[in-house]
C-alpha cells in the first residue's frame, strides 16, 4: 500500500521546486530513498532470491520501469525547446550540446559524485535517478542479502554522514551527493530484517499521524536553526521507516482500495519527472499573467489550480499510453 504515499512524496518536490516551499521537496527525496531500499531489498528476497536470472530480470523490469517514460518526456522537452526557444526563459533548462552531455542525459547517470552538479539536465530532477540506479545496481548484487551484510552497510553509511561534518560540513554532501543516498537506502533495507516485528501493527489513523509529523518536521523544525535543521535529517529516516513499516502491514480487505492506491502510485513517476516541463508549458498556455516570481522562477499559488490540472492531464497521458502498455512486459519478468 505505497502508492498514494509514492505520489504524496513527488507532490512535496512539486511544492518546492515549483511553488517554493521550503525542505518539504528535499525530505521527500529522501524517504523515497529509504521507501526504495526496503522495496528493493523486498523483491529480491522475495522474488528474485540473488540467482543470475533472477537479477537479469530484476534489471529488465527497472529498465522498463525507468527508461520509457523518461525518453518520452525528455522527448518532448526537447521539442519544446527546439520549437518554442523562449519557453523556457528563466529556468536553468538548456539542450546538450557535446556527445557527453547527451549520453549524460540519455542514460540517467551523471557521474558526478554530487549528480545535481553535471549540467545541462533537461529534466532537472533526474538527478536523483542516478542516486536510484546505482543502489538498485549495489542491492541486485547483494549488498542487503544478509543481515549482517545490512547492519556493515548501515554502520559504514553513519560513519559516512559522521565524517561530513568534521571535512565537508556541506548540506549537499549529505543530501544530493552518491554516498548520501546510503544510509536511506541501508536504512530502508534494514526495514525489511525488521518487517516482521508486531509492534508496527498498528491502526491507520497512526499512519496518517506519522505522516503528519513528517510534514511538521520537514516544513517547521528544518528552518528553525541549523541545529534543528540537522537533527531533523535524521528524525525525517526515523519517521519514514516507521511509516514504511505501518503501511506495509496495513490491511486493506476492500479490493477497491487497493485499486485506488495502486492507480494513484502510477502518477508518482510522471509528476517527479515532468513538474519542470509542465511549468514551461503552463507559461507557454497563460503567460504567466501575474503567477511567475520572476526573480526565483516560482509560481505563485494564485497558480496551484491551473498548474495541477495541466500536470494531471499530462500524466493521465503518460500513465494509460506508456505505463499500462509496458505493465505486460514488466510480468513476464517477475
Amino acid at each position: 500500500m505505497f502508492g498514494i504515499l509514492r505520489t504524496l512524496l513527488a507532490i512535496n518536490v512539486i511544492l518546492l521546486h515549483i511553488f517554493g516551499i521550503p525542505a518539504l521537496g528535499n525530505y521527500s527525496v529522501h524517504f523515497f530513498f529509504v521507501l526504495s531500499g526496503f522495496l528493493m531489498t523486498y523483491i529480491m528476497h522475495e522474488n528474485y532470491h540473488f540467482t543470475f536470472g533472477g537479477f537479469s530480470n530484476f534489471w529488465i523490469n527497472r529498465v522498463l520501469r525507468l527508461y520509457p517514460i523518461y525518453w518520452v518526456l525528455l522527448f518532448l522537452m526537447i521539442l519544446i525547446i527546439l520549437v518554442y526557444p523562449e519557453a523556457n526563459r528563466g529556468s536553468s533548462i538548456n539542450l546538450p550540446t557535446t556527445f557527453k552531455e547527451w549520453f549524460f542525459n540519455f542514460s540517467l547517470i551523471y557521474p558526478d559524485r554530487i549528480p545535481t552538479r553535471i549540467e545541462p539536465k533537461l529534466l532537472p530532477s533526474s538527478w536523483a535517478l542516478t542516486n536510484e540506479i546505482i543502489f538498485y545496481l549495489l542491492i541486485s548484487i547483494g549488498i542487503s542479502k544478509t543481515k549482517n551484510r545490512t547492519f556493515f552497510w548501515l554502520f559504514t553509511s553513519v560513519l559516512y554522514y559522521i565524517f561530513t561534518y568534521y571535512y565537508f560540513n556541506l548540506d549537499n554532501y549529505r543530501y544530493a551527493a552518491i554516498p548520501a543516498a546510503s544510509l536511506p537506502f541501508a536504512i530502508g533495507s534494514l526495514l525489511y530484517w525488521l518487517k516482521e516485528l508486531k509492534f508496527f501493527k498498528v491502526k491507520f489513523i497512526t499512519v496518517i499521524l506519522f505522516y503528519i509529523l513528517f510534514l511538521a518536521n520537514a516544513y517547521l523544525f528544518s528552518g528553525i536553526n541549523n541545529y534543528t535543521k540537522q537533527v531533523s535529517i535524521y528524525v525525517n529516516f526515523i519517521l519514514a521507516a516507521f511509516i514504511i513499516l505501518f503501511l506495509f502491514h496495513a490491511k486493506f480487505k476492500n479490493k477497491f482500495i487497493k485499486k485506488i492506491d495502486n492507480y494513484v502510485g502510477r502518477y508518482s513517476y510522471a509528476f517527479y519527472l515532468s513538474h519542470e516541463m509542465i511549468l514551461i508549458i503552463f507559461l507557454l498556455l497563460f503567460n504567466d499573467y501575474g503567477m511567475l516570481n520572476k526573480n526565483a522562477f516560482k509560481l505563485n499559488f494564485t497558480a496551484f489550480i491551473p498548474y495541477f490540472c495541466i500536470l494531471i492531464l499530462f500524466s493521465f497521458s503518460i500513465v494509460h499510453l506508456i505505463d499500462y502498455k509496458i505493465d505486460d512486459f514488466k510480468s513476464k519478468f517477475k
